[in-house]
Order: C-alpha cells, then structure tokens, then sequence
C-alpha cells in the first residue's frame, strides 16, 4: 500500500505539474487560464517576460565581441518559434519587444515621427505647393487640425488604450473561456465614444508633449506615436480620400506604390482562396473565431426574430472584422519546420494604409517619401500599440510588411528586417540569459 500510495502522489504532482503548463506556462502561448481577468486574455505574462527579456537585453550589450561570441549558443533548447529563433512564444514576443524598442530609442527616429506627424496636420502645407501635385482631392482647410473630424473618436480610438476587463488593451479579446465577444454596433461606439478613448485632437497632443520633453524616441513615445498615427489617419482620409480607394492609386502613379504589393498582401486575407489553400494548420484565418462568431450571431438573429432580444448589428464595418479575431494566435509556418505568431486578420494593411497617408502627406508636404529607416521607425511605433494580448492586434511581420508596402518597398524588405530582428533578439536574449544564469550560479 505505501507503494500504490507513493504512485499515486506522484502522479497527482505530475498531473498537477502538466495542468499548470498547459493551462498557465504553454510554450505557444503568452497568456495563462489564471490571470484574474477571466483567462487567456491579459497580458501578465507578456509583462513579467518583457522586464526579464529588458535585463537580458542589458546585461547583453555590457559585453564584449568576445564575450558575445561565447554565450549566443549557450541555449540549447529547440528553437520553433519566430524564424525558428525562439524556444517559446513569450520568448519571442518579449525579446523582439525589447529589441525593437531599442532599436528605435534614437534621434533619427525622434526626427521622423516629428516630420510624419507635421505632414500629416497638414499646417505647413501650402495651395500653391499642394497645387504642383495635382493630387485626387484637396480639402477645403489644409491644415487639419481645424476639421471637426480632429475633435471626433474613431474606430481607432480604443488602440493601445488599457481595458480592465480582459487585462490587456483595446476593444475585445476573443479566448477560449470567453469565445462570444460579439455586442454589436452599438456597444461598440459607445465604447469608443467613453471616457477611457482618445480623440485624434488628444493623441496628437500626447505624443507631441512626448516629442518635445525629448531628444530621442523612448518606449512611452514610440507607443504614443502609434496610437497617434493609427487615430489621425482617420482624419487625414476623411479629408484627402481614403487610402485604398484614393490615395494609393495616385501614389502608384507617382511612382512612390506598388499595386502589386499591396495585391500579395491580399493573398493572406481571412478566407482568401491562396490563404486557405495553405492548410488548416499554416493559413491565417481562424477556425474556431469565426465559426463562435457565425454561431452566436445565427442565435441572436433567431431570438430577435421571435423578439425575445433587442437586434443588434454586427456587419457594419466598423465591426465586421470581429469575426475573424481567432483564439489560439499561432499557426504552422509556412515551411511547416516551426510557429509562428498569428492575428488571424492578414498582413496589416492598417499599417499599410497609415504608411500609404504619411507618404502622401509627405508628398503633399515636399517631402522626401519615407526611407527604410523611417519605415522602421514606423513599425517600432506600431509594434508598440500591437504587442500585448489583445485580440484586436497584428503580429511583428504583419505589421512591417504593412509598414513596408505602404511606404512603397517590397513585402520581401518587411521578411528581411522581420528575419534580421528575430535574429538579434534572439541573440540579445539568450546570451543575456545565459551570462545571467552563470551570475547566478556564481
């Protein structure tokens, strides 16, 4: 009986061990079941990864070349995720986080956020400089700022903003203890029209605040700057045309766009024929979000029917999306040997559409178009907004191929930086880890 007694402890810890990584600490996840927000949707874990990727980070950069050189493969353990770099997904995002970061931590990158946000309010711009352009449209007031559009919340305004429900930020998280976020139209204007949104008016304010209190691109702005960036782009659409419609066509024919990039981006479309043909475990488009969506969306309509519940919309464009928010964010990579992150939305072409407005205003401005450096500069800021747990997000790779295509490169520069940052932060992180393990040990 002692014997049965101490098999049976034993494997209670295992089955207890096993429940605990699975639920709390899964390798291809970055959230836990017991989070105190209702599961699988706040970003403690990203949080406490990302202060521990920092102090690798640091501890990294104090070395020399040589010291580089003898810690970069300390780490043993397979590497599957991000460019097959990473032994983990919170491994990933938090090391690419920090790096990224860094990366963008500079005057350079101060400079251009500086110009994009100028260009884009458009109170440099001149008639008779616009005018030589010959662009689309041209609004009745050039400088923005005096529209009533900068004074009114958009779909955007929620980004980045925090929201205590799901632990993390913007509008809604689909996850597994939570598949049925749809509230309809309603509920979502409300919620953009509440307290806790910012106005374009406001988040330009904020990130200009953060631009003049310093000479370098630090973390708050970068994220600042994002959230700006997403927010205004509303406003310079509304008056100078939208970008997929108006903008990109005419950029195209200046020579500054490729309608084909912005056509392979299509290609990773929720339920597009070339995404779908990938297989049910490397396409984009989410199996079980859409399929909770469609499910509660068919009941709804049925008790609204028999008017047992008030009807709400949920196809309006503004919320249509929704539908494809997935629970599970990673998928098979394309050459099937790895994972990687996964929004479930395609390549970002809210990104591209922002890339598409600044390059325009610049245009507009005199300007020269945006450089890779800006474009990096760009997704940095980006990046910032999208990396938490939030199901309403784009990936690293989706963002910069976004950011890339729109400033009028190729989606093949966006996998070459995408592949180049994985390979640093992988380098950052693991060799700062390994000379901290040996500090420990020490």
């Amino acid at each position: 009986m002692p014997g049965l007694a101490s098999r049976v402890c034993f494997g209670a810890l295992g089955a207890a061990y096993l429940y605990d990584k699975m639920a709390n600490d899964f390798f291809l996840s970055t959230t836990s079941l017991h989070d105190g927000k209702g599961g699988f949707s706040s970003d403690t874990r990203l949080t406490k990864a990302g202060k521990q990727a920092e102090e690798y980070f640091q501890i990294y950069c104090s070395l020399s070349d040589e010291e580089k050189n003898g810690v970069a493969n300390q780490v043993r353990a397979p590497r599957l995720v991000g460019s097959n770099k990473f032994a983990s997904m919170i491994d990933y995002r938090a090391a690419t986080k920090v790096h990224l970061k860094n990366l963008v931590n500079t005057e350079q990158a101060h400079m251009s956020i500086m110009k994009n946000i100028k260009c884009l309010k458009g109170g440099g711009m001149t008639i008779e400089g616009v005018s030589r352009h010959a662009p689309t449209i041209v609004p009745d007031s050039l400088d923005l700022t005096s529209s009533p559009e900068y004074l009114s919340k958009n779909k955007y305004s929620l980004s980045g903003v925090r929201n205590e429900q799901t632990g993390s930020t913007g509008y809604a998280s689909r996850t597994i203890t939570k598949p049925f976020i749809e509230r309809g139209l309603d509920h979502f204007i409300a919620e953009v029209e509440s307290d806790r949104s910012l106005s374009p008016k406001q988040a330009v304010e904020a990130l200009e605040a953060h631009l003049n209190s310093d000479s370098r691109l630090g973390e708050n702005a970068q994220l600042v700057a994002g959230q700006a960036f997403l927010i205004f782009s509303r406003v310079y659409e509304s008056k100078w045309g939208t970008a997929h419609k108006v903008l990109m066509p005419y950029l195209h024919e200046n020579g500054w766009l490729s309608l084909a990039e912005n056509e392979k981006m299509g290609k990773t479309r929720p339920f597009a024929r070339e995404d779908m043909e990938k297989g049910l475990l490397r396409r984009n488009t989410s199996v079980i979000g859409p399929f909770f969506h469609d499910a509660y969306v068919r009941v709804h309509s049925a008790l609204s029917a028999m008017e047992l519940v008030s009807p709400k919309n949920f196809w309006h464009r503004e919320v249509g999306e929704m539908r494809y928010l997935p629970i599970a964010h990673f998928r098979l990579n394309d050459s099937e040997d790895g994972f990687e992150d996964c929004s479930g939305l395609s390549d970002s072409f809210t990104s591209f559409n922002i890339a598409v407005c600044i390059n325009h205003a610049r245009m507009m401005n005199g300007d020269e178009r945006l450089s890779k450096d800006d474009v990096v500069a760009l997704v940095g800021c980006l990046n910032a907004v999208f990396d938490n747990a939030s199901g309403v997000r784009h990936t690293l790779q989706e963002t910069a191929r976004g950011c890339f295509a729109g400033a009028g490169y190729a989606t093949e520069d966006a996998d070459d930086f995408y592949r180049t940052v994985c390979k640093n932060a992988s380098d950052e992180f693991y060799g700062g880890k390994a000379r901290y393990a040996e500090g420990a040990a020490s």
